[in-house]
């Protein structure tokens, strides 16, 4: 049940807000339990910028025209499914954020490869208009980066723990032991470029970090909802690389992707959930389809949308990292071991907060990051920040999103929307 005062004390926020007093709603105030949200939802999928998925939406910061070599050219069509994966390993964005001039893009092997200069490539509204019905009845934020300029491995570590241990890329993988963890062969090792080592080391990829389960209160429950790797058996999970989840009972809470709507249905959601796809409807470059990425994206939405915890709910949509694709806006601030070669921040990704709170229409220019995931879900159900428990974590710092929403509105009503034919 909502505190009766929430509408009134959400208004003073807004007021202190506008009056200088705080440059995000509820800074340094206790807001636990005082929003009417009582379900974060996160979804993440694969690999694509902001200028990738919507450099051509209205009051966004898009781009009409690429700084190619041959001079600015209107970015190619992507296609629904992509001739080949981009390289998006942290030395492939280094050599695309070439110092901060943001110019480096077909330095990268493939990148242009027989002068389709896919790398520059953008979806259209027509490509993926279930995202944009999204984006034009909620809230789009034009300024989300990720942590790390780099790939999967980090960027979905992030939106469990703030932090990746530093990690900068994915680990070495063999077919015996194909999950990235804590599961991996004892020989696998990922790259970490830790200022505290002071020089780039390899580890096995199993990190004994916090992540958001140890800082949620007593009571506020989570589950990771994942898919199968292609045609493995087990569930895919970042958690699989945060020991203290996969080696404790934490790892009980990482189920099949196929009950999260069976616990929509039966009014057992919990109050924070990961619903990521690594399956062929993740929509990864070379691989899968966009158009079935999405409507496996707007199906469980639609189900959610349909059932009585719309309500008070807040669902996150974003990717994992940029997948090589190119995007104009160069990252705001630089952290890592060596300042000529960031760790990160990394390249825009799409955001879309999607809730009856959301802002109608409204684009969200605050900077933001995947930090700002885990800090969102700690400041609605009042849990300290992961910060306090270990420097690495970025969420101590980083914006709470509290901007994309108004608590003191109307709620908007649902959207479910048609599942498309794909090709």
């Amino acid at each position: 049940m909502k505190p009766i005062l929430a509408p009134l004390t959400w208004l003073v926020l807004v007021a202190l807000g506008a009056a200088g007093c705080s440059s995000r709603m509820g800074d340094g105030i206790d807001v636990a339990g005082l929003t009417p949200i009582r379900h974060v939802v996160v979804v993440v999928k694969e690999n694509h910028t902001f200028d990738n998925y919507f450099g051509s939406f209205p009051g966004a910061d898009g781009i009409a025209q690429v700084p190619s070599s041959a001079g600015l050219i209107a970015p190619p069509h992507a296609p629904d499914v992509t001739p080949r994966d981009l390289c998006h390993a942290h030395p492939c964005a280094l050599t695309d954020y070439a110092g901060g001039a943001m110019n480096g893009w077909e330095q990268v092997s493939g990148a242009t490869s027989g002068g389709d200069n896919l790398t520059y490539a953008q979806y259209a509204e027509a490509d993926i208009p279930n995202y944009w019905q999204y984006a034009r009845h909620y809230t789009l934020a034009d300024r989300f980066f990720a942590d790390v300029l780099g790939p999967s491995f980090p960027g979905h570590t992030f939106v469990l723990a703030a932090q990746a241990g530093w990690a900068s890329g994915n680990p070495d993988v063999n077919l015996d032991h194909p999950y990235w963890g804590c599961d991996e062969d004892p020989s696998a090792r990922v790259t970490v470029e830790d200022p505290r080592i002071g020089a780039p080391a390899q580890v096995f990829p199993c990190f004994d970090i916090p992540s958001l389960p140890d800082v949620l209160p007593a009571g506020v429950n989570w589950r990771f909802y994942g898919s199968n790797f292609y045609v493995l058996p087990e569930i895919w999970s970042m958690f699989d690389a945060i020991s203290p989840i996969r080696m404790g009972d934490g790892w009980a809470h990482v189920v099949s992707a196929s009950t999260f709507d069976l616990d929509v249905d039966r009014g057992a959601l919990p109050e924070v959930s990961w619903l990521v796809d690594q399956d062929l409807d993740d929509e990864h470059p070379g691989y899968g389809s966009v158009c079935l990425g999405e409507n496996w994206t707007v199906g469980h939405l639609n189900h959610l949308m349909n059932s009585p915890l719309w309500a008070d709910t807040a669902i996150l949509f974003t990717m994992d990292d940029f997948g090589g694709w190119y995007d104009h806006v160069t990252p705001p601030r630089q952290y890592g071991l060596d300042p000529a070669h960031p760790y990160g921040l990394g390249f825009r990704l799409p955001l879309i907060v999607i809730s009856p709170y959301a802002r109608a229409g409204f684009v969200f220019h605050e900077v933001s990051e995947q930090a700002s995931i885990p800090r969102l879900i700690e400041r609605v159900f009042g849990a300290p920040a992961l910060s306090t428990l270990d420097p690495a974590a970025q969420d101590g710092q980083a914006n709470d999103l509290f901007g994309a929403f108004d608590f003191t509105q109307a709620p908007l009503p649902p959207l479910p929307l048609p599942l498309r034919a794909c090709m």
